[in-house]
């Protein structure tokens, strides 16, 4: 499943379909939506940088 989130105004939601639209359902800005990392990946990059 996808999640996706707008950096302009923080508006998290997850598209109908697994592809990113271009502008925000929110705001209506383009190009601001990126994808959100799962919490796991983001727990497994943190302890690498603590072992490195």
């Amino acid at each position: 499943m996808l999640s996706l989130h707008c950096k302009e105004c923080n508006y998290k939601f997850t598209p109908k379909k697994d592809v990113i639209p271009k502008t925000c359902p929110f705001c209506g800005k383009e190009g601001t939506l990126e994808k959100v990392k799962p919490m796991q990946k983001i727990i497994d990059e943190v302890i690498d940088e603590m072992d490195s």
